[in-house]
């Protein structure tokens, strides 16, 4: 147990700093990231098309489109590494999408909400244009969201590690606290 509870003060010693580390660097970050994940899908792309040129069973390597799926891979993994600006401009605008589609959906459930005669309309409502102007705002400047975005995960990731750190130590200190009264109240029963 106690072996558990030092993992869980470590991982969230280690989510707190990657949170630290993008809050701070979120350019350097968002750089890392897409060339990560342009290294993995140009491997991962190169590795499918070998398969394919080598295989000796045709219907296995048409069946697993082997050579489309390398060919897809690589390509976007190329992409990513040699424009990597523009991948990271087009995150926030994908972003951006995704909160415009909740908003409206937030601001259809408010109108359903009143239209059902529902107390809690206006919440909805203001919810659905709150994520909207984000939207719009991510779509309009994608340069400073990608930034901002980054720092706003990195600030999560940060408070979720301190809220893990201290939240574990409690947890343990309430533990030795149970553990001990367990003790007292079993040497009682034995007197």
């Amino acid at each position: 147990m106690k072996k558990l509870l030092n993992n869980v003060s470590v991982s969230s010693i280690l989510v707190a700093l990657v949170g630290l580390v993008l809050l701070l660097m979120p350019s350097l970050t968002n750089k890392i990231i897409v060339y990560g994940i342009g290294i993995v899908l140009l491997v991962y792309g190169a590795g499918r098309i070998l398969r394919y040129v080598t295989t000796r069973d045709a219907a296995s390597a048409m069946a697993n489109h082997d050579l489309s799926i390398g060919l897809i891979c690589a390509v976007t993994g190329l992409f990513m590494l040699l424009y990597s600006s523009v991948v990271i401009s087009i995150l926030p605008f994908l972003f951006g999408l995704f909160l415009i589609f909740g908003g409206a959906r937030s601001i259809q459930t408010a109108f359903d909400v009143r239209r059902f005669h529902g107390v809690h309309w206006v919440f909805h409502l203001v919810i659905g244009l709150v994520f909207a102007v984000a939207g719009i705002e991510a779509i309009r400047d994608p340069f400073s969201t990608a930034s901002l975005l980054t720092r706003f995960v990195g600030l999560s990731l940060l408070l979720l590690g301190i809220y893990m750190f201290l939240s574990n130590r409690k947890v343990n200190e309430l533990r030795s606290k149970y553990i001990y009264e367990e003790d007292i109240i079993d040497q009682d029963t034995v007197k």
